[in-house]
């Protein structure tokens, strides 16, 4: 995924945002013991937001281990241990990294993120398909209709989006089962339109640079990024803050058995938060890191 669905820290309490920082290190423990240590790179916020999701939903315990990380080996950090839901997003965001690399190769022919893909990434796609063979083949699926759609270089940003939110909801479905409720898929794919217009937000300079389409660029003469935030600023503003905005009336349908501190910080004021930051920054605002 793309790293943007990220807490708004000031307005957390201590409490989640040491969960929340929790169940980051657990993501990146588990991908570490079951696929390898480089693969840890593909550890995001957008993943973590959605291990919360799931716990929060299903109501699974949650054990919190303090342990030592590769990048600080001195210090302690609470860490979720690995479980159902852990490894269940772990393998989600396993087979949404091998097609993310997959779109990128197609859409700008990049020799590294193929070699990437193959040397690191592919066999452990393999074993989360045969963990999730049907989340596999959403995914497989939405973003072949996500590169249809871009091929036509349509100008409606419900269109360009719509493939990837889609994809959200249904593989939100396929892996939350019977425990899947309707505005629960209402909030995932207004969070999955989100992130792919706040990528494409964040990509305009770059993709108006290399020619490549970007849904914001079209039928507009791109000069430079802050010339595109101050000329098209209601138009982007409205887009992101409608999507914002459905997400947070679907969660208000959203029953959640834990979790809730982390995920209401999140989709009331994390998403708001970084429209804004998308909003204002004349640089890419995107990180990897906690």
């Amino acid at each position: 995924m793309f790293g943007y669905v990220v807490p708004d820290k000031p307005n957390m309490f201590i409490k989640d945002f040491t969960m929340y920082r929790a169940f980051y290190c657990g993501l990146c423990k588990a991908i570490g013991k079951n696929c390898s240590q480089c693969m840890r790179v593909f550890t995001n916020y957008d993943m973590t937001f959605f291990i919360a999701l799931l716990y929060g939903v299903r109501g699974e315990e949650i054990e919190i281990s303090n342990e030592t990380c590769i990048l600080n080996p001195i210090k302690k950090k609470s860490v979720v241990k690995p479980s159902r839901s852990m490894i269940d997003a772990m393998n989600f965001n396993t087979i949404l990294g091998h097609w993310k690399l997959v779109d990128d190769i197609e859409d700008k022919r990049s020799l590294t993120r193929k070699i990437l893909d193959s040397v690191m990434v592919k066999r452990h796609y393999k074993k989360a398909c045969k963990a999730m063979p049907a989340v596999a083949e959403a995914v497989e699926r939405g973003y072949r209709e996500l590169a249809e759609v871009e091929r036509e270089r349509t100008s409606s940003l419900d269109r360009a989006a719509h493939p990837f939110a889609q994809m959200m909801r249904e593989c939100t479905a396929l892996i939350l089962g019977d425990d899947y409720t309707d505005a629960i898929g209402d909030m995932m794919y207004c969070i999955g339109k989100w992130i792919y217009l706040a990528d494409a937000v964040d990509d305009v300079e770059e993709d108006a640079r290399k020619g490549e389409y970007n849904c914001m660029l079209q039928g507009y003469d791109f000069k430079d990024r802050e010339t595109f935030l101050q000329e098209r600023q209601d138009f982007v503003a409205f887009a992101l803050q409608d999507c914002c905005r459905g997400a947070s009336e679907a969660f208000d349908r959203v029953r959640l058995k834990s979790c809730e501190g982390v995920i209401t910080n999140i989709i009331w004021y994390g998403l708001a938060q970084k429209t804004n930051e998308l909003l204002r920054r004349t640089t890419k605002c995107k990180k990897t890191r906690i």
